[in-house]
């Protein structure tokens, strides 16, 4: 049995033009974006976080975003969410952030909960052969100090 098959909700869906994401990751990335102001704490409130399409869609999201007033926080490619070792990093990075006291706004913490899901169900399997070299250059690179 496929690992989709006991989750709901299996699509990345750009948020913009509405094309399927998970048939290319490489073409999407997700981009956050805070608030002007920070938590108690001092640290960053994430305000916003969606998917879409590089370039003229992420274009357009950004106008939107901007005009509401947030400011931007990044953008990471999808398919670095879809490799099984790159996955499992970018989950503890998170994960860090939120211990360090990072908070998240429902919606822009709803994304971010459905990508890891979503990426979950692409990321339980083997690596090929190009997401290993993948891995191998992110390590030689100092990109992914925690593989």
């Amino acid at each position: 049995m496929k690992v989709k098959e006991f989750f709901a909700k299996t699509e990345l869906s750009c948020e913009h033009c509405g094309e399927n994401l998970l048939a290319n990751p490489a073409s999407g990335i997700i981009v956050t974006w805070r608030s002007e102001q920070n938590s108690p704490n001092g640290k960053e409130i994430y305000q916003k976080a969606y998917y879409c399409c590089k370039g003229e869609c992420d274009k357009e999201m950004t106008k939107k975003s901007k005009a509401v007033g947030l400011i931007y926080s990044g953008w990471e490619d999808l398919s670095v969410y879809f490799n099984p070792l790159t996955y499992i990093n970018k989950n503890v990075l998170w994960m860090d952030a939120i211990n360090q006291g990072v908070t998240f706004k429902p919606a822009a913490f709803d994304k971010m909960i459905n990508l890891f899901t979503v990426a979950f169900t692409e990321t339980s399997r083997e690596l090929t052969s190009k997401e290993a070299e993948e891995v191998k250059d992110r390590l030689e690179n100092g990109i992914d100090p925690m593989l």
